[in-house]
């Protein structure tokens, strides 16, 4: 914006600063002084209600409910925890459990996955300097997904297709995801299948 000298109004300030925070978890995540520098650049044209909204959106009833089975379903082996939330329509609940999930102490990697529609989500973070977690999602499922994203944050995808043709139960087919990206995130990271929680 500011190279191209465009002309900056009040809802690209808005998005622009809003990008930044959520980035840099309010610069508190691999924030650099370019971000510190863009921050105050865009501040003084920034709608101070907006970004407040957009800051602490409402939470739906289904989103809180995807976030208590990650609690409820985590497993957890050295300082890498794995979750699962089942079916859900709000695809932005995988984000918010993972974010929450990361905090917990002694975590280092977490890594949730969901059914969303006709496929399997996944949402990764890391501040563990050691795991690069968009590496990991690559790997662990590029032959039936795809996945990637950056050393701390990722996000993944696996088409529904390849293990409905195992069951028509819907518990049975969710069990059976949860052991299979389970087992292939252990693998990857090279941790037995044995969870400590």
């Amino acid at each position: 914006v500011r190279t191209l000298d465009v002309e900056l109004d009040t809802d690209l300030a808005t998005a622009l600063l809003f990008a930044i925070r959520s980035d840099t978890l309010d610069f508190l995540r691999g924030a650099t002084t370019d971000e510190y520098d863009a921050a105050g650049y865009l501040h003084t044209h920034v709608d101070q209600e907006m970004l407040r909204q957009l800051s602490t959106p409402a939470i739906s009833g289904e989103t809180l409910d995807a976030i208590s089975t990650a609690i409820d379903n985590r497993s957890i082996n050295s300082a890498v925890l794995v979750s699962h939330v089942g079916r859900t329509t709000e695809r932005d609940a995988l984000p918010q459990a993972v974010d929450y999930l990361v905090r917990k102490e002694g975590v280092q990697t977490a890594i949730v996955s969901g059914v969303v529609d006709d496929s399997i989500h996944l949402s990764a973070r890391s501040p563990d300097p050691r795991v690069n977690v968009g590496t990991i999602l690559n790997e662990a499922f590029k032959d039936v997904g795809s996945g990637g994203g950056h050393h701390d944050v990722a996000g993944g995808e696996i088409p529904l297709g390849i293990f409905a043709d195992y069951t028509s139960d819907d518990a049975q087919l969710l069990s059976i995801i949860e052991q299979v990206i389970t087992a292939r995130l252990f693998a990857e990271l090279n941790l037995s299948e044995e969870a400590e929680e």
